[in-house]
C-alpha cells in the first residue's frame, strides 16, 4: 500500500463536498487525494479520522493510496485507498514551512502567469492537447481585495481581486471558512484593512494574505456555449500572521 505524508494547503467546496490538496513533505511537490465518486469529489467519511476530527489547513497527513490518476488539467490527483483511515501526524512546523511552503510562494509570486497564462480560465480542448505542468500553486498577491455581490438568484458571490506582477486577477473564491467570515459584509469591494476592522480579526495583518490557487474541473459556462473550461479558484485564504500566532510559529 502506497502512502504520502502531506501538508494540508488546501480545503474548498466541491460539488456538495471538497477538494483537498497539499505539498508532499518529502519535497517532491503537491498532491490533490481524489475519491472514486464524480469528479474526485471528497466526503466526510474520507477525510474524517477515527476520533471525529476533520482535516485543517497544516495539518500533516498520512493518506493511503491505491494509484496515481493524473488528469490532462490536474496532474496531481491520486485515488485514496478506502479501507484505511487517514491520520494525523501534527501540524507543520516553521522549519517544514521556510523548507517547503516559502519556496513555493517566492517562486511562483514574480511571475505574472497563473497556473500557465494570464486569464481566469483555460479552454479544456487546449489542456487536452497540451496538459498544464501544475493545476496547484500558492501566491503572494499584490493590490488584494474582496468582494462581496448578489447574483441574479438574489444570492451573495464572493471573489478574491488581486494582481501578480503587474497583471490583473479576478477569482471566484472556493474557501468555506472564509467565505463565513465575508458573509457578514454587505455587498461592495474592500480592501485587506476594511476586512480586518469589520470582521475584527485580531490576529490578522493586511499584508500578511497568501491564496492558494487551483484548477477546476471542466465546465461549460452556458447552454449555448460550446466550449469548456477549467477555471481558476482561490481555494484556500491563509493569513500567516493568523497561523504564526495559532500554531505557535516563532
Amino acid at each position: 500500500m502506497l502512502t504520502f505524508d502531506i501538508i494540508c494547503l488546501a480545503k474548498s467546496t466541491k460539488h456538495g463536498g471538497i477538494c483537498l490538496a497539499g505539498i508532499k513533505t518529502d519535497g517532491t511537490g503537491w498532491l490533490r487525494p481524489v475519491s472514486n465518486r464524480i469528479n474526485g469529489t471528497l466526503y466526510p467519511e474520507h477525510y474524517t479520522m477515527r476520533d471525529g476530527r476533520e482535516v485543517q489547513l497544516f495539518d500533516i497527513i498520512r493518506i493511503p493510496m491505491i494509484r496515481y490518476e493524473p488528469k490532462c488539467h490536474q496532474p496531481e490527483n491520486w485515488l485514496i485507498h478506502y479501507s484505511y483511515k487517514w491520520q494525523i501526524l501534527g501540524q507543520a512546523t516553521l522549519e517544514e514551512v521556510k523548507k517547503l511552503i516559502k519556496p513555493e510562494i517566492n517562486q511562483n509570486s514574480t511571475e505574472p502567469k497563473l497556473l500557465g497564462n494570464f486569464e481566469k480560465r483555460i479552454r479544456y480542448e487546449d489542456l487536452e492537447i497540451s496538459p498544464i505542468k501544475s493545476s496547484l500553486t500558492m501566491i503572494n498577491p499584490e493590490e488584494l481585495k474582496w468582494q462581496i455581490k448578489y447574483n441574479s438568484e438574489n444570492e451573495k458571490t464572493f471573489r478574491c481581486l488581486f494582481s501578480l506582477c503587474g497583471n490583473f486577477y479576478d477569482l471566484p473564491i472556493t474557501d468555506p471558512i472564509w467565505i463565513d467570515k465575508l458573509c457578514f459584509l454587505e455587498a461592495g469591494i474592500y480592501s485587506c484593512e476594511e476586512v480586518i476592522e469589520k470582521l475584527n480579526l485580531e490576529n490578522f495583518e493586511p499584508d500578511k494574505f497568501r491564496l492558494t490557487i487551483s484548477l477546476s474541473e471542466p465546465f461549460q459556462p452556458s447552454f449555448k456555449s460550446e466550449e469548456t473550461f477549467c477555471y481558476k479558484l482561490v481555494a484556500s485564504v491563509i493569513n500567516v500572521s493568523d497561523i504564526s500566532k495559532r500554531l505557535g510559529w516563532k
